[in-house]
C-alpha cells in the first residue's frame, strides 16, 4: 500500500515537474496483467540522474546567457548616456550659435546636434530592448532552475538508494 501512493504521488509530482520544462523525459509506459484482470495503460515518469544533469545544463546555459543579455544592455545604456551629454553639448552649441547668426555651417552644426539626439533616440530604443530581453531570459532560467531543483527532488524519491 505504501509502495502504491509513494508510486501515485510519484507519478502526479512528476507531471507536474515535466509541465516546467519541455526537454523532461518521455513517459516509461507500462501494461500490467494480474490474472485475467488487465490494467489500464499508465504513464510513470522516472527522473535519471542524467535527466537532473540536463535540466541543471539548461538552466546554466539560460543564466550565462541572462548575463551577456545584462551586459550587453547595460554597455548600451552606457553609451546613450554618454551619447545624451553629447548630444546635450552640441545642441546647445549649435542654439547659441543660431542666436548670434545664421550660416551654413552653423546650420550643418545644427543638424550634426539633431541627427546626433535622433541618434540617441535609436539607442535608447535598443537599450530598452536588450534590457526587455534580459528580462525575459532570466525568467526563463529562474522557471529551469525551479524545474532543476523540481527533477532532483523527484529523483531522489525514484531512487532513495542514492540520497
Amino acid at each position: 500500500m505504501k509502495t502504491t501512493l509513494l508510486l501515485i504521488f510519484s507519478a502526479i509530482y512528476t507531471a507536474s515537474v515535466a509541465c516546467f520544462c519541455p526537454s523532461f523525459p518521455e513517459p516509461i509506459s507500462f501494461i500490467g496483467r494480474v490474472g485475467s484482470n488487465t490494467f489500464p495503460k499508465s504513464a510513470l515518469f522516472v527522473v535519471t540522474e542524467e535527466d537532473v544533469i540536463a535540466l541543471v545544463e539548461e538552466a546554466e546555459d539560460l543564466w550565462a546567457k541572462a548575463y551577456e543579455a545584462r551586459k550587453t544592455a547595460n554597455e548600451l545604456s552606457e553609451r546613450a548616456e554618454t551619447m545624451g551629454k553629447d548630444a546635450e553639448v552640441s545642441t546647445s552649441d549649435a542654439t547659441e550659435a543660431l542666436k548670434l547668426s545664421i550660416s551654413p555651417a552653423k546650420i550643418a552644426d545644427a543638424t550634426t546636434a539633431q541627427n546626433l539626439s535622433l541618434d540617441l533616440g535609436s539607442l535608447l530604443d535598443e537599450a530598452l530592448q536588450a534590457q526587455k530581453e534580459a528580462d525575459e531570459i532570466e525568467e526563463r532560467a529562474e522557471k529551469a532552475l525551479a524545474a532543476s531543483e523540481a527533477a532532483l527532488e523527484q529523483h531522489l524519491i525514484d531512487f532513495p538508494e542514492i540520497a
